[in-house]
């Protein structure tokens, strides 16, 4: 079925990356200086908010190209719906995008406080409640996923305790997990071409 539950995981990362003498977690002692000096500007963090902006372009059959900041995601359904099964669903990249952020929260506070990360990993688990809907068989009901299951395993140069803090901090920072674990809005328009 098309929309079926799926496990992600963004991971995992090692600290391999780190060749050069002064890289920490795969960045540079002159990334880490400019990163601090970003994170320490309020303006300019702020400015990070957006608006962020995707279009996407439907190629026929289930594929779909979308477009994000001059780079191209594609999208796929599995081959039992007939699809091509040549890319991740729209729901798989939901669950990896969390996955991925969750990371990315993890390695950011990690690097800023100077802890190395040795190996990260991150999965994001859903089941959808009530997939009728997606397929119109259904009128009520949440299509969606009723809820995530975020697990993870990391090593690194600090204690439990602080890796345990790293953890927290990077899943209730992270705006892709508390994007969906909030009510978002979503207002719609469309417009019709004439043929």
């Amino acid at each position: 079925m098309g929309c079926s539950t799926v496990d992600h995981y963004a991971g995992p990362v090692t600290g391999a990356q780190d060749s050069d003498d002064d890289s920490l977690n795969g960045i540079s002692a002159a990334h880490r200086r400019e990163l601090s000096a970003r994170l320490g500007d309020r303006e300019r963090v702020s400015s990070f908010s957006g608006p962020w902006e995707v279009e996407t372009v439907w190629r026929g059959g289930f594929r779909v190209d979308a477009t994000a900041r001059g780079h191209t995601i594609e999208f796929d359904e599995p081959a039992d719906l007939t699809a091509q099964d040549s890319a991740p669903t729209p729901h798989e990249y939901v669950l990896s995008a969390v996955a991925a952020c969750i990371t990315d929260g993890v390695v950011l506070h990690a690097t800023s406080q100077g802890i190395r990360i040795d190996s990260l990993e991150v999965r994001v688990t859903g089941t959808f409640e009530n997939i009728l809907r997606w397929a119109g068989l259904a009128t009520d009901g949440n299509p969606g996923f009723g809820a995530l299951q975020v697990s993870g395993r990391i090593s690194g140069d600090a204690d439990a305790t602080t890796l345990t803090d790293l953890w927290n901090r990077a899943i209730a920072g992270s705006p892709v997990a508390q994007t969906i674990s909030r009510p978002t809005t979503i207002t719609s328009q469309l417009r019709v071409d004439p043929r």
